[in-house]
């Protein structure tokens, strides 16, 4: 069946594994190289923080213009742009076009997202959809890790990895472009208010926000952290690396426990691990390998959290509103990553470069109490009524988290049926 599935798929997982690569590397290599330019972690902040904005409007927007001129033209489009705009950050090496071009450059991420993910979709039904995600995510969290290591195939003070993020933005088009697929049809659907969604599932709301505000203090401060502690360039690589691999591969036995037991008592127990983590990461030496592992058993704790989030939030909702919840759960969720580098950036320039841990480690108490909290006040959703867990990406549009859902639908009908 797997075989079947990427005998048809495998040039869109090609293509949207170079767009990450890409992605991965130029997160990295913006922030480390706008604190190289002596921006401060409060401008760099900004920058970082620009990049989830553009990709909260992109992913809420690009339905509407794919509606206009089709997924191909679309795609185009925003491949070209988000290549350009890498090389125009070359050119204007200051904070405010930076600021400027990230938007754009999230924006263009974005829509390239919901183009990929429909045309992933399109090739789907029941009975492979499941299996699709979980190729996708896969692929997601190795670009994207991948991306963070090629930082050290060039110096970073001279512009070539820029153009090796273009090239390989500007790569990934050949691929998609080629491939001989129906480009699916968009459909407009009704949008869950947020008042509805948090009294549907407060600690999944929760729990989701704050995880992506952890998730854009890691993937847009982390280099700036990583560097202001003199690790070099090959250690800063490795730093952001170890964190995706590690949080990618606990992903499965964690979804395995959550499908078992109540999630919030999971994400709790995750809380409290990464609360520990980052306590003995707070009294070690940046510089050590041995940092740099306990960091990557932290991203083992923390990543995963995002997908409980989803997934309980799904086992409060009803079939019928688990579709109609997604672009409201990106909603929170870009709204979370883009308060997360900005913050902790006044944090660090105002009191120092090891407010990065504090900020996680407040993060995540607060993370825990919180759940704690709405464990006490509502029951557990039975676990033979609670949908499969599914591994997420750190980034995801309406359209990765429809497919969930219809996931979760048909998961929960197979269950009925029995």
């Amino acid at each position: 069946m797997i075989k079947n599935i990427l005998q048809t798929t495998w040039p869109l997982f090609l293509g949207f594994a170079f767009l990450m690569l890409g992605n991965g590397l130029q997160g990295t290599l913006i922030s480390w190289r706008a604190n190289f330019e002596g921006f401060s972690s409060s401008t760099t902040g900004w920058i970082m923080t620009a990049y989830y904005l553009g990709f909260l409007a992109g992913s809420l927007m690009t339905s509407k213009l794919i509606k206009q001129v089709g997924h191909i033209r679309v795609f185009a489009a925003l491949a070209s742009l988000a290549s350009t705009a890498v090389l125009v950050q070359i050119l204007l090496i200051d904070p405010i076009a930076w600021v400027f071009i990230r938007l754009l450059t999230g924006f263009c991420f974005a829509g390239i997202y919901v183009v990929v993910e429909s045309w992933l979709n399109a090739r789907s039904d029941n009975d492979t959809r499941g299996r699709i995600l979980s190729i996708y995510m896969i692929v997601n969290y190795a670009a994207l890790a991948g991306g963070q290591l090629l930082i050290q195939v060039a110096d970073p003070r001279t512009f070539t990895l820029f153009l090796l993020a273009s090239i390989l933005l500007s790569v990934a088009l050949i691929p998609l472009l080629i491939t001989r697929v129906t480009a699916p049809a968009v459909e407009e659907s009704e949008n869950m208010s947020v008042k509805e969604l948090f009294k549907a599932s407060s600690a999944g709301v929760v729990s989701l926000t704050l995880t992506s505000i952890m998730l854009g203090v890691v993937f847009g401060m982390g280099a700036v952290y990583a560097s202001n502690s003199g690790m070099s360039v090959s250690q800063t690589a490795f730093f952001m690396s170890v964190f995706i691999a590690m949080g990618a591969i606990s992903q499965w036995p964690v979804g395995w426990i959550s499908d078992h037991f109540d999630r919030r008592l999971v994400i709790v127990v995750l809380s409290v691990l990464s609360v520990v983590l980052i306590s003995v990461l707070y009294n070690l030496n940046p510089q050590s390998n041995l940092f740099i592992w306990i960091f990557g058993l932290y991203g083992a704790t923390a990543l995963p959290i995002y997908s409980l989030s989803i997934a309980h939030s799904n086992d409060r909702l009803k079939p019928e509103q688990m579709t109609s919840a997604s672009s409201t759960m990106v909603l929170f969720s870009g709204i979370g990553s883009a308060a997360g580098p900005i913050t902790v950036g006044y944090l660090t320039h105002a009191f120092g470069n090891s407010m990065f841990l504090v900020y996680l480690c407040g993060i995540h108490a607060l993370l825990g109490l919180v759940v704690l909290y709405y464990i006490f006040q509502r029951k557990a959703v039975p676990s033979e009524e609670q949908v499969d867990y599914q591994l997420m990406g750190a980034r995801v549009s309406p359209i990765a988290l429809e497919a969930v859902a219809l996931e979760a639908e048909e998961s929960l009908k197979t269950e009925d049926d029995k």
